[in-house]
């Protein structure tokens, strides 16, 4: 996996504090060439908290590091319930630069107020970082949020959208009330 050169020090941390919570937690090695950005991870079969399948949790993590998430967001993905989605804008719109950064524009709002929108109704943390728009949500929350991004993406107005994330919001507060005091009989 590649690594942009700015988010490599993102990755390591403040004396490789991230990248060894990650060996740690997953039990993998990571390796890391800070000039080429060429990132290798491989599972440490002698960690007590081995697991084939954590190689992948690991790449997880750092792809959301790498796509602009900040380590304590993308250490979410540690959670089996937690995933990442990332929307490449240049799959989606075409090389056009300018309808690239003005759909980027649409999805962070004014003052950023629409990303905040969609980070509090959808429960969710999202990142606009270079040509991709990610998504780092629980399983219950990830379809919401990516309606909300493709419906922006669409040229809904931004009003329709705020109405889809308050009324999926209250629907979901609505059904956990219910099963809070639902009553047993």
């Amino acid at each position: 996996m590649k690594i942009v050169q700015s988010r490599i020090a993102i990755i390591i941390g403040k004396n490789g504090e991230t990248k060894h919570q990650i060996e740690d937690r997953l039990g993998v090695n990571i390796t890391l060439d800070s000039t080429s950005g060429h990132c290798e991870i491989k599972t440490n079969v002698e960690a007590p908290n081995y697991n084939p399948l954590n190689i992948f949790i690991a790449e997880k993590i750092l792809n959301a590091i790498n796509r602009g998430f900040n380590p304590i967001k993308a250490m979410k993905l540690f959670e089996e319930t937690y995933d990442l989605e990332i929307f490449n804008l240049q799959n989606i719109l075409g090389r056009s630069e300018k309808k690239i950064k003005r759909m980027k524009g649409r999805i962070i709002g004014r003052n950023g107020e629409m990303r905040q929108a969609i980070e509090r109704y959808a429960n969710c943390y999202l990142s606009v970082l270079g040509k991709t728009i990610s998504i780092i949500a629980d399983y219950d929350s990830l379809p919401i949020a990516r309606k909300s991004v493709s419906m922006l993406l669409n040229g809904i107005p931004h009003h329709t959208v705020m109405k889809f994330l308050e009324t999926r919001y209250n629907e979901k507060k609505k059904e956990e009330f219910r099963k809070l005091y639902k009553p047993e009989f």
